[in-house]
């Protein structure tokens, strides 16, 4: 299984959030940066299995606001239907 670290400390809106997920998954280029393209996209995803683990989770809040709910809403749901791992730290 590979990890895809978001360091909450460095990821300074959702657009960067969106961007680190794209090459942790190998997104295709035409990845849309939302939450629906993110659900979409790994719903698609056949690689090998992901870890995602978001450090500074509560500092990524603070800079995204509601799009840090939007997509943690989309790693949660794909966490619990199996799809992935997910952790905030």
């Amino acid at each position: 299984m590979k990890t895809c670290i978001l360091n909450g400390s460095c990821l300074r809106d959702a657009a960067a959030v969106h961007a680190a997920l794209a090459r942790s998954f190998g997104f295709p280029t035409y990845f849309g940066n939302n939450p629906d393209a993110l659900w979409d996209a790994l719903g698609d995803y056949s690689g090998e299995p992901v870890a995602v683990v978001w450090r500074d989770a509560a500092r990524s809040a603070e800079l995204l606001g509601p799009d840090f709910d939007a997509i943690v809403a989309v790693l949660q749901r794909a966490a619990t239907l199996g799809m992935l791992r997910f952790e905030l730290a």
